[in-house]
């Protein structure tokens, strides 16, 4: 049985080619996103599969067109897992679980996207992905899924764009959503790990923990 979500902005012909590709798969549980389906130009078919284990899946058996990403029952409650499968065409119910996502989750996400901001061109890295797609979430409480998030991404124009758009939203963020000791206590830790620091990441990290301490 192959199950539609959210399938208003999917190509019609991409859905056809989609169930079939599904059907021909031995998994339980997986699915197909992304800009296959939304979009007339595409690089790869994004295929997503759900398991306990890594040893059923033989690459070499299923499609080359396919870009495989596995995902483990345990990372059922991921903001990722959500968004992945918010809008998708699926081999069977889905299986679902709460989202859990913290603020710790969200500033381990900045700490990673920012040096990738600085030194790579790809504004489309995956911790870029991670980074917009976290932010819009403790924002506005959406969960964008793949498309939502692709052109989210295009409103941006270069990496210094995005850069201020997490300098502009992530204070409000965390002083929305945390108390004010939990504020100083983590904020003021994290500053002591950039105080120091030459790199230009660092700094950035370091004037950003004191803009959410300052509220």
């Amino acid at each position: 049985m192959v199950t539609l979500y959210n399938p208003d902005n999917m190509r019609k012909e991409r859905i056809e080619q989609a169930e079939s590709i599904l059907k021909s798969l031995p998994f339980k549980y997986c699915f197909i996103t992304g800009s296959f389906l939304f979009k007339e130009k595409y690089k790869d078919i994004d295929l997503f599969i759900i398991t306990r284990s890594k040893k059923e899946i033989n690459p070499a058996k299923i499609n080359k067109k396919l870009k495989i990403t596995i995902i483990d029952f345990n990372d059922l409650y991921s903001l990722f897992y959500h968004s992945v499968s918010k809008s998708c065409v699926a081999k069977n119910i889905l299986p679902k679980r709460e989202l859990k996502a913290t603020l710790a989750d969200y500033w381990g996400i900045i700490n990673e996207a920012v040096p990738t901001i600085l030194n790579q061109k790809d504004r489309f890295h995956k911790d870029i992905r991670y980074l917009i797609l976290y932010t819009e979430y403790f924002r506005s409480s959406q969960i964008l899924d793949t498309h939502e998030l692709n052109k989210k991404i295009s409103e941006f124009k270069n990496n210094s764009q995005i850069l201020d758009y997490i300098s502009k939203n992530t204070p409000e963020i965390i002083t929305k959503n945390a108390n004010i000791s939990y504020i100083k206590r983590f904020f003021y830790t994290q500053a002591g790990f950039y105080k120091d620091s030459s790199y230009k990441a660092q700094r950035l990290l370091y004037e950003l923990t004191h803009s959410i301490i300052n509220g």
